[in-house]
């Protein structure tokens, strides 16, 4: 029981940063390396649960995973693939209309 308690509480801390992510279209106040940093260790525990056969570290970290990797692709999303994506429409696809517009 204090497996799922747990797991809960570690599952709801992601949500609203998400929910906050979704609504705004803004990531740029979450750290990168805390989402891998998070990501990661909940995909080993629940590979750990897997291991050991403990349903509470399975099913919170399976959905603590889900909820942390969405919000892992919309910070690479918005913050890194927004200015590959601007960089390229602003310069030409391989950058070589930047050399002609410094100026």
């Amino acid at each position: 029981m204090i497996g799922y308690i747990a797991g809960a509480l570690t599952t709801v801390a992601f949500a609203p940063q998400l929910l906050r992510a979704l609504t705004t279209k803004s990531t740029k106040d979450v750290s990168l390396m805390m989402l891998i940093c998070s990501t990661s260790g909940m995909l080993l525990w629940m590979l750990h649960g897997i291991l050991v056969n403990d349903s509470a570290l399975i099913v919170t970290n399976s959905i603590s995973f889900v909820l942390a990797f969405l919000l892992l692709g919309l910070k690479i999303k918005n913050d890194y693939l927004g200015f590959v994506l601007n960089f390229s429409s602003k310069y030409g696809e391989s950058g070589k209309d930047l050399f002609f517009s410094i100026k």
